[in-house]
């Protein structure tokens, strides 16, 4: 599974919260519960039950008639009840929680005298842990569906995020293994390079076998080789595309490929978002820039709006004293009186 942010965790909970989960044999085991450490509990009692099914707001499990939670929701079906969910972590660690409910209906199971199904709702939100594996869960199936022929192509990158360690590989060709060199892989699907003439490798069944370095896995693809190729230049190497066998498809494929696919999303959003603040802050120190320079030459053209007013004041003072010397200079000397 992979790490989850509040935000991720709140997504999955808006998005899946009313999609159910049937938990088959195949179901257990990809979403790593425990079904032996599935309980009910009610009035300080703990029953062992069948889980049926579950999504984020409700479960569904199988219990006999003749327990002691049988008999406590038959008489109060208001009365509170838990169920314990376990899970187990990467490291094989038990992960173990209680989500409060309500008995929303209790009816047989198949008709049985012997086994009824309780139908629980969740009185809250519940935890986190199970909000990932059941959103994660449907989240990859849904995806599965939708991006089969997605493309991931092999490179330093891409590896590193899929958790593989390297390009170099196994193609097993009625149970003979060939080594190959992957080109690309999707949900559905597989390229790949290897040693053959392409005649003699279209329509084989095939069984690629792929490594992931973070669950310590070794998984088994069977396929069918849908077409072939030689390489470019080569008389003695193929490009097979290969289709994977839908309904043989491991969930730990299914959940690698699906968390390169929405980690490279959340890149490509994150490169937008951090270039668009780029542009936006490029914009607003241009604006700035701008403003401070038209601000300056404001400034500027005041200070010399005000240095030429001065300079016309003193002009004008200047010519007004010399207006008023000469004319006091050519004015005559009044006679003397007798």
């Amino acid at each position: 599974m992979s790490v989850a942010t509040s935000h991720h965790i709140s997504r999955y909970y808006d998005y899946y919260r009313d999609k159910e989960i049937v938990f088959t044999k195949a179901n257990l085991k990809s979403l790593r519960i425990d079904p032996r450490q599935i309980y009910l509990k009610s009035n300080g009692g703990q029953w062992p039950c069948i889980i049926n099914s579950s999504s984020l707001q409700q479960a569904k499990v199988i219990i006999g008639t003749s327990s002691g939670i049988y008999s406590t929701v038959s008489k109060n079906q208001s009365a509170p009840v838990s169920i314990r969910y376990c899970f187990f972590d990467q490291n094989n660690e038990p992960i173990q929680f209680s989500v409060n409910c309500n008995v929303f209906e209790v009816k047989p199971f198949q008709g049985s005298n012997e086994l009824a199904m309780l139908t629980l709702n969740f009185t809250q939100r519940p935890p986190d842990d199970l909000i990932l594996r059941i959103g994660e869960f449907i989240e990859v199936n849904e995806n599965f569906q939708n991006r089969k022929e997605e493309r991931i192509a092999i490179n330093e990158n891409s590896l590193r995020l899929l958790n593989m360690p390297k390009e170099e590989s196994y193609i097993f060709i009625a149970g003979v293994p060939r080594k190959c060199i992957l080109k690309d892989i999707s949900f559905g699907g597989a390229k790949a390079m290897l040693v053959g003439i392409p005649k003699f490798l279209e329509n084989k069944a095939v069984d690629l076998r792929l490594s992931f370095m973070d669950t310590n896995e070794k998984i088994s693809l069977p396929g069918i080789i849908k077409n072939s190729d030689f390489l470019p230049g080569r008389k003695d190497i193929s490009i097979v595309h290969i289709e994977f066998i839908a309904d043989e498809i491991p969930m730990t494929y299914k959940f690698h490929v699906n968390s390169y696919i929405t980690s490279y999303q959340k890149q490509l959003i994150q490169n937008q978002i951090n270039n668009k603040a780029a542009e936006e802050k490029a914009e607003a120190e241009a604006a700035a820039k701008k403003a401070a320079a038209e601000q300056k030459a404001a400034e500027q053209a005041a200070a010399q709006k005000e240095a030429n007013e001065q300079k016309i004041k003193q002009q004008s003072a200047a010519a007004s004293g010399n207006s008023d010397a000469t004319s006091n200079a050519a004015e005559p000397e009044a006679a003397p009186q007798s």
